[in-house]
């Protein structure tokens, strides 16, 4: 399987850093130390079901170092953050995760996690000094097993129906039948708006999550999202990305499909991973959540 990254950029690390350990609060002295050290402050405690080990929770998380936000889910396609509740005995727990399990669905709560040397590296320098990262979070709501598995076959038909449409474009497209409906950049890339999304436009360096379906015009595909039912999230427009797919998602909304057509230059050209043929010219199917 080959990935679409194209650089491992410093700001792809502190995206990273975020999701993994992912409102303005001054430090506090108040509030419950978690079993894992975290300081946690639930806002609102509604007192109804909360969360278990092995289902999945949504929530809105936003990330501050004193009085700077770090990171937003309401700057991602979809305003939230999902994650499936671990084992807390056995796995490293992350703040977010820890404060999940002690909230109910409709509840805020903040939890403060001490910057240790580590993560220090990754804190804008101006903020450095702080102390803390706040997570701000509000629990959307609670999915079993069940529903992830029931929610995981549709998933799985979904990316085969896909599938089969993206080939049938792919071969169109390898014929010449496209030509007359594609529309080309500047810089040689050329796009085929399927819909075009009533959502915002997206901007540099904005948060979004895609899923896509990687061809060779040979109809054979590289990668795709679909089947691990993970959009890719990454920020737009500052070098994380293949300059052709970054080039096309910015021309886009949320809320689109479309397919972008890559020339060498704007993939991955002679530098290109031992599945793909030197300068070869890269299919993309793209949802944009």
């Amino acid at each position: 399987m080959v990935r679409i990254f194209k650089l491992n950029h410093p700001a792809l690390l502190l995206l990273m850093l975020l999701f993994l350990l992912p409102s303005l609060l001054p430090a506090q002295t108040t509030g419950t130390l978690t079993p894992h050290g975290y300081r946690f402050i639930n806002h609102t405690n509604k007192r109804s079901k909360k969360p278990q080990i092995g289902e999945t929770v949504s929530a809105y998380v936003d990330v501050w170092v004193g009085d700077q936000m770090l990171s937003s889910s309401r700057k991602s396609g979809s305003g939230l953050y999902q994650y499936e509740l671990p084992d807390t005995t056995t796995n490293h727990v992350t703040p977010v995760i820890e404060a999940a399990l002690m909230m109910s669905v409709g509840d805020s709560a903040t939890i403060h996690q001490k910057i240790d040397d580590y993560m220090r590296q990754f804190i804008p320098e101006e903020k450095r000094n702080e102390k803390e990262i706040t997570f701000r979070i509000v629990l959307v709501g609670i999915q079993s097993a069940e529903e992830k598995q029931r929610m995981a076959q549709r998933a799985r038909e979904h990316a085969i129906q896909v599938r089969s449409k993206v080939e049938t474009v792919v071969q169109d497209y390898t014929l010449g039948r496209l030509d007359n409906r594609l529309s080309t950049t500047a810089s040689g890339l050329k796009i085929l708006i399927v819909e075009p999304g009533n959502g915002p436009r997206i901007v540099a360096q904005e948060a979004v999550q895609v899923h896509y379906f990687a061809f060779l015009t040979d109809g054979s595909t590289f990668d795709n999202s679909f089947e691990r039912r993970e959009p890719l999230a990454y920020p737009v427009g500052v070098g994380q990305m293949l300059p052709g797919f970054d080039e096309g998602i910015l021309q886009l909304r949320h809320g689109s499909k479309a397919y972008l057509f890559l020339p060498p230059a704007l993939g991955y050209g002679a530098d290109s991973p031992p599945e793909i043929p030197k300068d070869s010219e890269l299919i993309f199917y793209v949802e944009v959540l």
